[in-house]
């Protein structure tokens, strides 16, 4: 195994938007947002990059205009509760120094991932990756990952993909790589061993 790739949300960043949620607005008000926000049409078009942030604002507010101002403050601090999975990161740190190749392979909105890049250093460990907003591709389309594949030279036999998400891990799994599915809290360090990677 020579390539280790990472997905971002629950696997690297931690990204709970109920608990978020929970901590600003009460109970009802959070199930409303829930749905309003993280299952709308526009939270894909943002992973898709078929839309900016300023313009998902306009269109749920829009819609939902007694949340107005709920949205406009969700929408504008939720980078906040993704905070670094310090067990999981510590873990990447090991495995550059083991000598393995690092990507990321992640849904993400283009402004977000950019905020990320530049809040948390870790991501400079990595030796490239490909981000849904930035290709128009969302996972587990299996042109994301064939396009990570040939953008790096990569074979798949000889990689390893580890996300949070069972959809995503079987579409890699199609394509030959080796995949390790993490749901949330999950130990990724005994995945590893297990697969004598660490």
């Amino acid at each position: 195994m020579k390539n280790i790739i990472f997905d971002i949300g629950n696997v690297l960043l931690d990204f709970q938007p109920e608990a978020y949620l929970q901590k600003h607005f009460q109970p009802s008000v959070m199930g409303d947002l829930m749905m309003i926000i993280f299952s709308s049409d526009e939270w894909i078009e943002l992973d898709m990059g078929t839309m900016m942030i300023q313009d998902a604002i306009q269109s749920l507010t829009l819609k939902h205009p007694h949340y107005h101002d709920e949205i406009i403050f969700v929408m504008e601090t939720w980078t906040h509760m993704m905070t670094p999975l310090e067990d999981n990161v510590a873990i990447v740190r090991e495995l550059k120094e083991k000598g393995y190749s690092l990507y990321l392979l992640s849904n993400f909105h283009k402004e977000a991932i950019k905020t990320m890049f530049e809040r948390y250093d870790f991501f400079k460990l990595f030796d490239g990756g490909v981000i849904s907003a930035n290709e128009h591709l969302v996972k587990p389309d299996q042109k994301i990952y064939k396009l990570l594949l040939e953008r790096y030279h990569l074979q798949p036999e000889e990689s390893v993909f580890i996300d949070d998400m069972l959809a995503n891990i079987k579409m890699a799994e199609e394509l030959n790589i080796h995949g390790i599915y993490l749901p949330y809290q999950s130990d990724l360090r005994t995945e590893l061993q297990k697969r004598h990677i660490l």
